[in-house]
């Protein structure tokens, strides 16, 4: 068992993330963060993809809770996301409540770890 097992596979993504953009542009990788009193929520990347925010988690294992995408994507008003973890590629259509009580329908590309440098194409491709 790997105890830093989540660290490496972001710091895996992230590398991935930073230089997947053209060879001309400065690499820059960001994330996001909510500091409100008891309920942060952190992203681990942001990116953009073809003009539009995309919010990225990173798992180590196959499940996870993606408590803080779906706190992204209700506050910002997204509609798509991107996970890496290590189970096989899908393309879901889920839902996220909002605070009046609806709900809003949102797309979730989840990529194994292997295929981070394919994630700029297939998230074009998925939007």
């Amino acid at each position: 068992m790997l105890v830093n097992s989540g660290a490496v596979c972001e710091q895996f993504v992230g590398q991935h993330l930073l230089y997947a953009g053209a060879p001309y542009a400065e690499p820059d990788l960001h994330c996001w963060m909510r500091e409100k009193s008891q309920s942060s929520a952190e992203v681990d990347y942001v990116i953009s993809v073809g003009g539009k925010v995309v919010p990225v988690e990173v798992k180590a294992g196959r499940t996870g809770s993606l408590k803080s995408l779906h706190v992204f994507l209700r506050e910002k008003g997204r509609d798509f996301g991107l996970r890496f973890n290590t189970d096989i590629p899908s393309l879901l259509d889920a839902e996220t409540s909002l605070a009046d009580g609806k709900n809003r329908s949102f797309r979730l590309l989840s990529l194994p770890l292997y295929m981070a440098g394919q994630a700029l194409r297939l998230c074009r491709e998925s939007i």
